[in-house]
């Protein structure tokens, strides 16, 4: 054999083992179309323990907390402020009513001081000439001293009602500020926890990164990825993911073959719905950027299919 010949038959055998145009295979999932995902709470540390997670397969309704994570100290503050709260409102106003009896005394004071006052005065009034200089005289001090005792029961009073206002203000900014704390600390339970926007069943999801394994109560996962979705039985998608290179071979229409791994031997038929129209990085799958392939599933009706199977797209085996 010549080795033209030799060279001829290795390109030949090259072009056998070569791929067909357009074979891409990519691994995906299958996800509901209109599914809540329930993302894992920020929070201060990472990885985060999940405290409470509701079992998979259980019916929710909107507005059920369906995960949550440790807020810290923040569910002990909220029961300590709100005894501080109640304690410091009860103090105000046990001080408040014994300023507005210290204001009725002093209103009473300021009645008789100015009665005193008008009396001292009639009797300032009589001529000098009617009287004895010495009674004229007195009836004048009288009048001096009522008068000087009346301006000091108009500034008792005064003093009074302003310790009212006083302590008004200082008791509403201690609750005010007592308040601001709990609502802070009720915050963070609230953003530790995850509630249901719509009713549904939970399905658990998987940790796609270092961690690794089902993502259950108990489990540790990273803040801010996915821990499940609440499904509420509608349509169904698969979700796939194509590296950079795989991407020339993929296009929006484009025909797929589908093999679910729960479904051994059967080769359902997709259609490409939609392409991302940037890469994003996955960490947990190496170093590569990929884009994200959304597939219509035509048939699924006669398919028992569930959020989270794993599924594999094959663009050269269309069915």
């Amino acid at each position: 054999m010549s080795r033209t010949d030799l060279r001829a038959g290795v390109m030949v055998l090259g072009l056998l083992l070569a791929p067909a145009a357009g074979a891409v295979v990519l691994t995906g999932e299958v996800q509901a179309v209109d599914a809540q995902p329930i993302y894992t709470p920020q929070a201060n540390s990472s990885p985060v323990v999940l405290r409470y997670f509701v079992p998979e397969g259980a019916r929710v309704e909107p507005g059920d907390v369906v995960l949550r994570v440790d807020p810290g100290g923040s569910a002990g503050q909220i029961r300590d402020l709100e005894a501080q709260i109640e304690q410091a409102r009860v103090r105000m106003d046990k001080e408040l009513a014994g300023l507005r009896v210290e204001v009725v005394d002093a209103e009473l004071a300021l009645v008789d001081a100015d009665a005193a006052r008008e009396v001292a005065a009639i009797d300032a009034g009589i001529p000098a000439g009617l009287i004895a200089a010495l009674d004229h005289d007195r009836y004048q001090g009288e009048l001096d001293r009522t008068s000087r005792e009346y301006a000091l029961k108009q500034k008792e009073l005064a003093a009074a009602l302003a310790a009212i206002g006083r302590r008004q203000q200082d008791g509403t900014l201690e609750i005010d500020k007592l308040v601001a704390q709990r609502d802070y600390h009720a915050a963070r339970v609230r953003m530790s926890e995850v509630r249901a926007e719509q009713a549904g069943v939970v399905v658990h999801g998987f940790n796609n990164n270092w961690i690794g394994g089902r993502i259950d109560e108990g489990s540790s996962t990273l803040p801010g990825s996915k821990a499940g979705e609440v499904v509420s039985g509608g349509a169904m998608r698969v979700r796939a993911w194509a590296l950079e290179p795989d991407r020339r071979g993929l296009m929006v229409g484009q025909a797929v073959g589908l093999a679910f791994d729960a479904l051994p031997g059967r080769l359902t038929p997709g259609r490409i719905s939609a392409i991302a129209g940037v890469p994003e990085d996955r960490p947990e799958w190496g170093e590569g950027r990929y884009f994200t392939i959304d597939i219509e599933i035509p048939a699924q009706g006669e398919l028992k299919l569930l959020p989270g199977m794993s599924v594999r797209v094959d663009a050269g085996a269309v069915p």
